[in-house]
């Protein structure tokens, strides 16, 4: 079983429609079920139950002072304790870099000559609002198959703003240094653009899941 779990408040989980695109999107790259599952319901007896073999970890538009994601023990003690194969996209990129010691923050404050591509989202903050080019800056197996500048999806005003010694630098863009990482000990990535939102036209993202989850499957066995 693949878990997906939706990192954003529970009043937005509750009104999205969006992450079931994703499930149908991960059971087709990986050939299994996946759960879709808010990170308040995470507990070590689901997971006993459950043993997922790969867990997949939201965006979100909450933004975190206004819920407790960051503070939450069950999810930390997840991403933190158990070895399985993760990934994070976006916000999820962002908390699990946070449960091994990275800060994270708003990119910048918005500048007046800085077009703003969702004035209704957080209009002081800079975005990066759409497709971007991504530099690969150290070769990984979840970029098999990519050149070395992608284009991807994004929708984020904070990011990583200082990495961890324990995660490794994989990918940056113009304006966000932190635009992938993976663990240096685990099979954990995070991503802060949007693989899971890729389409025909900019594929990219869709190779780097496919990746992740014939990684995870070696990984498994």
């Amino acid at each position: 079983m693949i878990w997906y779990v939706v990192t954003d408040s529970e009043e937005n989980y509750k009104r999205s429609s969006g992450f079931y695109y994703h499930k149908l999107l991960f059971e087709q790259m990986a050939g299994d079920c996946c759960l879709i599952l808010h990170y308040k319901k995470v507990n070590e007896k689901l997971f006993s139950e459950h043993q997922p073999w790969v867990i997949c970890h939201s965006g979100g538009s909450a933004m975190y002072d206004d819920y407790d994601v960051l503070q939450d023990e069950e999810y930390h003690l997840l991403i933190t304790q158990k070895d399985v194969p993760q990934i994070g996209f976006c916000g999820g990129h962002q908390i699990i870099s946070t449960k091994f010691g990275s800060k994270i923050g708003p990119i910048r404050k918005l500048r007046d000559d800085d077009p703003d591509h969702n004035p209704g989202y957080n209009p002081d903050l800079y975005k990066e609002w759409g497709v971007y080019p991504v530099h690969i800056v150290k070769r990984d197996p979840i970029f098999d198959g990519l050149p070395d500048i992608i284009r991807v999806q994004e929708y984020h005003c904070w990011e990583v703003k200082e990495l961890s010694d324990e995660l490794i630098l994989l990918a940056s863009s113009d304006n966000c240094k932190v635009q992938a990482f993976v663990h240096k000990d685990k099979l954990i990535y995070g991503t802060q653009f949007h693989p899971e939102q890729s389409n025909n036209n900019y594929p990219h993202g869709f190779k780097i899941l496919q990746n992740f989850f014939n990684l995870a499957k070696k990984y498994k066995k």
